[in-house]
């Protein structure tokens, strides 16, 4: 049976959406993640990693709170080596989540080789049955060189997030460093460009942060700007990154 391209239009929209956490980036994405979309989000490294970070979070939360349910599970795959088990407690606690109950609930991968990526996405991946969230940090992050097999290996690994895209129908979101050659696009070229409904590139200035939309099915082209706020330096012996993580369960 055929739709109307303006019904299944209405049909995305009213979908219920996830917070990124990144009030900047929700605004850019009119509200958050969809669902059904595939996300690659590149730029800066720190900033894209607090992204996925705090989508591992608020992807926990009850529906009806603008999540994806109590207890959703979660992998998380890691290029950049960046996961950080104190940052996801402390953020679970500002979000009124059980910090243990959150990482319990996510599942952790790390690669440290372009080799190892590709396994872990093209063989390991598709062997989750019970994830609702794939979180990949880093995707190309390791992809050294411009050797015609390794954009072979690229797709190999893209192939392998299409099999579990087709078994489950996870909410997915990729990031990626930008190219070496290029201010603008991905590190992984056309092939990771390609793969993404949506792009979203993220730039740091000294003065503010940039959040370029590049590709939605459905939104505008669009640009915003966040200022980063001149406070001053905080004292160290009141600020609660000197405790401990233990503090949190």
């Amino acid at each position: 049976m055929f739709n109307t391209g303006f019904k299944d239009f209405i049909k995305k929209t009213r979908l219920p959406l996830v917070s990124s956490g990144d009030s900047t980036l929700d605004e850019l994405l009119s509200g958050g993640f969809h669902r059904d979309l595939i996300y690659l989000i590149y730029g800066n490294k720190k900033k894209t990693t607090s992204i996925l970070l705090s989508t591992a979070v608020l992807v926990q939360r009850s529906i009806s709170n603008g999540g994806l349910g109590e207890g959703v599970k979660t992998s998380f795959i890691d290029g950049n080596n960046r996961f950080n088990p104190y940052d996801i407690s402390k953020y679970a606690v500002s979000k009124n989540l059980s910090p243990r109950k959150v990482l319990e609930n996510i599942s952790i991968a790390r690669a440290f080789t372009w080799d190892q990526m590709v396994e872990l996405l093209e063989s390991r991946l598709a062997t989750l049955d019970h994830v609702k969230v794939v979180l990949i940090s880093g995707i190309t992050s390791l992809f050294q060189s411009r050797e015609k097999q390794d954009f072979e290996d690229l797709l190999r690994a893209i192939s392998g997030i299409k099999k579990i895209l087709e078994k489950i129908k996870p909410l997915i979101v990729l990031t990626a460093p930008l190219n070496d050659y290029s201010s603008f696009r991905p590190k992984g070229g056309k092939i990771i460009s390609h793969f993404g409904s949506v792009l979203v590139m993220i730039n740091d200035q000294e003065r503010y942060t940039e959040y370029t939309l590049i590709q939605h099915p459905y939104l505008p082209e669009n640009k915003l700007l966040k200022w980063k706020p001149r406070k001053p330096k905080r004292s160290l012996a009141r600020t609660a990154q000197n405790m401990k993580l233990d503090c949190w369960f």
